[in-house]
């Protein structure tokens, strides 16, 4: 057996076929009748549209066949990625390249194999629809054109199906600002007007200690307006952000650092929290408007969810990720531990914000996209789970 080569873009083409989000994904008819018509068409037992993934080949769709993968390693799809027109292996047996392979030599006792990458507008395959018979046969010009077409059109449908999950999250994330909008705003503006209507109508008869008190709580109450307002903010620009080009550049950690810090002053001396610095890397590459971004959302998440009085500790250090350097900054608060459902989908989606420690609101933005805008800048963002003295993330720079 002859194991298949990578394919020659290997890396864009990976991130192709998961910017496809379809990988173990339920069935669906639109696909499921193309490889039906394709079986029909070449007149085989077994049809299936094959996703070719990092160390495996998965199953979309597939007809006269159970399995819903197998490994990569002994996947006849591997090797027909590689070609631009449809692979044909007439007789397996007389292929030095499959001859023993497991899937020859075992169920499901392939004897024929004839594939059409799937090519994405960009030119990069995620994979096959292929035909496969227990007997060795030769598919005609027009079997073979027939292929080609129904190849195009199951890309056709990932396009649109990619489009359609895409409208329906925008969709969802409308009716979740106009939510934020209408009731979540009200509150904090009517606690600013109220009360400084009342400061202002009043101050000649409060002592110092009552205005000093009214205005802690205008002041909370402004905290609070401000998060939601630039979550809202972050959520509506992060679409053109998504569209335009980074510009990323070499420069210095602690100056970015220091810069969104003081973004947060009266934050800070609000809850008596502390910010611990220990930079041991500083120089990294980022689009230093997403970074500040980031950081801001990070800081602003470690003051909603630390005690009063706690300790915010910033540090940096180098490390090697998949044969390259990069910067990591790691951001720890004292305080709530971030629960284990919430874990699972932090970074995915849109999580449902829990209060802060002293009352904060937020909805769950922040964190997805500085997620988002990591993924722009070549970097990535993580959370530790073995921290247990509240919450500790971690974003990881290119250097």
């Amino acid at each position: 057996m002859i194991t298949a080569q990578l394919h020659p873009q290997e890396a864009d083409r990976l991130d192709e076929l998961l910017r496809y989000e379809v990988l173990d994904t339920e069935d669906e008819a639109s696909l499921d009748e193309l490889t039906e018509l394709a079986s029909e068409i070449c007149g085989v037992p077994i049809s299936l549209i094959s996703l070719v993934d990092h160390d495996r080949q998965w199953f979309k769709s597939k007809v006269g066949l159970n399995v819903p993968e197998t490994n990569r390693e002994v996947a006849f799809c591997s090797h027909a990625i590689l070609q631009d027109g449809v692979m044909e292996v007439v007789d397996t047996l007389e292929d030095q390249r499959f001859h023993d392979n497991p899937l020859v030599t075992g169920a499901p006792d392939i004897r024929f194999y004839a594939g059409a990458p799937l090519k994405t507008p960009a030119g990069l395959p995620l994979g096959t629809l292929c035909v496969i018979d227990t007997k060795p046969r030769e598919l005609t010009g027009h079997q073979k054109r027939a292929l080609e077409i129904l190849s195009n059109q199951v890309v056709r449908q990932l396009d649109l199906r990619l489009q359609q999950r895409r409208l329906e999250r925008q969709q969802e994330e409308r009716e979740k600002l106009y939510g934020i909008l209408a009731h979540d705003l009200r509150s904090p503006f009517n606690g600013i007007l109220g009360l400084s209507s009342l400061l202002k109508d009043m101050s000649g008869n409060l002592d110092r200690a009552k205005i000093a008190e009214l205005s802690e709580t205008i002041f909370d109450s402004s905290m609070k307006l401000f998060q939601v307002v630039d979550e809202i903010l972050q959520w509506t620009d992060s679409s053109r952000l998504r569209r335009s080009d980074c510009e990323l550049v070499d420069c210095d950690i602690s100056s970015l650092l220091e810069e969104s810090a003081r973004y947060f002053d009266q934050a800070l001396k609000v809850k008596g929290l502390h910010i611990d610095m220990q930079l041991g890397q500083k120089q990294m590459q980022a689009d230093t408007t997403l970074a500040k971004t980031v950081f801001r959302n990070l800081l602003s998440n470690a003051i909603k969810y630390s005690i009063e009085g706690a300790t915010i500790y910033l540090s940096t250090r180098k490390e090697m990720y998949d044969g390259k350097p990069f910067l990591v900054l790691r951001v720890e608060n004292q305080g709530h531990i971030v629960d284990a459902e919430v874990k699972e989908r932090i970074f995915r989606e849109r999580v449902r914000s829990s209060t802060g420690t002293m009352g904060e609101i937020g909805h769950g933005l922040g964190l997805s996209l500085s997620n988002e805008f990591m993924l722009l800048q070549g970097g990535s963002m993580r959370l530790d789970d073995r921290y247990q003295g509240g919450a500790a993330f971690e974003v990881l720079f290119p250097v």
